[in-house]
């Protein structure tokens, strides 16, 4: 704590930023079986066995020493202790703590890639085949990437958090506005919003405006809106009900000195950058059938060019 008594000026936004880490991360001192009873380990390459219900994450050398990866996958089923279900988002959340940015990058599902044990799918059915660590280890192998850590979340049970912080702003499009309008939402319009809970999480699961791509845009804004009214409050108590839902329904391998270093990083920025985009990108994939399924043919090494310039 030496850090934050040295830099009292910091000592609220500090408290912040752990907290989101508790978020994040899900650490809550006495019930920490909660939340790494069931994580996935890391091991050697020659020990993961893709065919396991639960497959371990491969290890992989950092390439940056001063950047962070972490994979974020929400999923769509209520209760992630009874029924994995299947990946509904999987972000890539990214701290460059050499040149002051963070990064999120979300993966489209319906990307065609070579699955170790499975053949060729989809991205979005390797949480369904082996859980969070084959999605990983199909990520990292695709697009030749790093990623040990990861959070899993069921983005259901947001809704009442979002509730108790006031509801989380986003920009809407004249199209979303009025489509909204006509299913329930009849006083939202375009431009910047503020959503309750509910319509916080009708917005990140819209399916019918726009492709893939439109819907993690939704989905990023949705979290990026969520930070914002954390840090625009200043206000640790209004994050005792994030660390409520953090101890019952979020995952992660993450130890308490890795979130707390990183944390502290985070912390001493004083103007962080902030991008996000998706992947594949615009022009480097087309649409294409494969064994019955819609699925994106994808350029893999154009999108690896891309992911390289954002992250480091």
């Amino acid at each position: 704590m030496k850090f934050f008594r040295k830099h009292k000026k910091r000592k609220i936004a500090g408290i912040i930023i752990l907290l989101i880490v508790l978020l994040i991360g899900g650490i809550y001192g006495s019930i920490w079986w909660k939340f790494y009873g069931d994580s996935v380990g890391v091991v050697s390459a020659d020990k993961v066995d893709p065919n396991a219900k639960k497959v371990k994450i491969a290890k992989e050398k950092r390439k940056d020493k001063d950047v962070y990866n972490v994979l974020l996958v929400g999923t769509d089923s209520r209760d992630p202790d009874a029924d994995r279900g299947r990946s509904d988002s999987m972000m890539m959340v990214s701290f460059n703590k050499k040149e002051g940015k963070s990064t999120a990058i979300s993966f489209l599902r319906d990307s065609l890639v070579d699955i170790d044990g499975h053949g060729k799918s989809r991205l979005g059915h390797t949480y369904a085949y082996g859980g969070v660590g084959l999605t990983i280890n199909t990520i990292n192998k695709t697009y030749d990437l790093d990623i040990q850590n990861y959070i899993t979340i069921s983005f259901d049970d947001l809704v009442n958090v979002i509730d108790e912080i006031g509801g989380v702003t986003v920009f809407i499009s004249e199209e979303e506005a009025a489509y909204y309008r006509e299913n329930g939402m009849p006083d939202i319009q375009a431009g910047d919003v503020t959503l309750t809970g509910s319509q916080a999480l009708a917005h990140a699961r819209n399916r019918t405006l726009g492709n893939d791509f439109e819907r993690t845009r939704r989905q990023r804004s949705v979290m990026y809106g969520i930070y914002r009214k954390i840090m625009e409050k200043k206000d640790p108590s209004a994050l005792l009900p994030l660390i409520n839902y953090a101890v019952n329904h979020v995952r992660t391998n993450m130890s308490v000195s890795e979130m707390y270093s990183m944390a502290k990083d985070v912390l001493s920025v004083d103007d962080l950058k902030m991008q996000q985009t998706c992947i594949p990108q615009d022009g480097t994939y087309t649409d294409i059938t494969y064994e019955g399924m819609q699925v994106l043919k994808v350029d893999f090494d154009a999108n690896k060019k891309k992911i390289e310039q954002l992250l480091y």
